[in-house]
């Protein structure tokens, strides 16, 4: 059975407002322990592009112009 997220949201809306702060208090940290995950992926990225040459070095404006033109 797959539940969809309306059922979700319909289940939460009938629980006590204590359980709904609970619920978004395990939801707050699931989202921050995802955004954690996915930097730490990224900078590992980062870290063997860089390690690999694969970065450039320059300034902000040296950026800009790689980006506009």
């Amino acid at each position: 059975m797959t539940v969809t997220i309306n059922q979700v949201l319909q289940e939460i809306d009938e629980l006590s407002l204590e359980d709904k702060e609970y619920v978004k208090e395990n939801l707050d940290k699931m989202l921050n322990d995802d955004r954690r995950e996915k930097l730490l992926l990224m900078s590992e990225e980062a870290l063997e592009d860089y390690h690999a040459g694969r970065s450039k070095k320059g300034t902000a404006k040296d950026l800009f112009k790689a980006l506009n033109g």
